[in-house]
């Protein structure tokens, strides 16, 4: 059963409590103080991975880049560009295209199969957080209503879902 890692947006304080709770089922994780240090460790490495930390004293929340779902704003014009993508997404390398017209454009990955497989992740990835929103709303506000201190985020807002977002939300949201 794979480890439980940091989501876009994820507060440190709010992973290591899912990430604690999750373990604690897992049969090889029964010391809590064991548990504890595999969840930091794991908030640790995703943080190397982040595209964006934000911080208060208090606590702090990781955001990861997700790659574009058009494929075709994955080719560039420059080797440094598509390593910049290839880091974005994860990857090692890059591969070269060549045009019809003759010219050579570059894109992540050392192939482009992994290229392609890796791309699909990402999207998977971001559908499946997408999905939630709606979920996500109704945690906050409930903790709102307990007293969190928490606000709702307005439209325009750093951190706000976007429009995009939220009418994929109103999609797959069941009544």
């Amino acid at each position: 059963m794979p480890l439980p890692n940091p989501k876009s947006g994820e507060k440190k304080s709010d992973f290591i409590s899912r990430c604690m709770v999750d373990l604690s089922d897992k049969e090889e994780f029964k010391d809590s103080k064991q548990r504890a240090a595999v969840c930091y460790s794991q908030f640790e490495e995703a943080e190397s991975k982040a595209s964006v930390i934000v911080s208060n004293e208090d606590d702090c929340a990781l955001f990861f880049s997700k790659a574009s779902p058009n494929v075709k704003k994955h080719y560039f014009e420059t080797k440094e560009e598509a390593l910049e993508d290839a880091k974005k997404m994860g990857l090692k390398g890059i591969h070269p295209h060549k045009t019809k017209d003759g010219k050579t454009l570059y894109m992540a990955g050392p192939d482009h199969e992994t290229f392609m497989k890796r791309h699909d992740e990402i999207l998977k990835e971001k559908e499946k957080s997408d999905s939630s929103l709606w979920e996500n709303i109704r945690k906050k506000k409930e903790r709102i209503k307990r007293g969190s201190g928490e606000k709702m985020k307005k439209k325009g807002d750093k951190g706000a879902p976007t429009s995009d977002q939220i009418e994929r939300a109103k999609g797959q949201q069941k009544d």
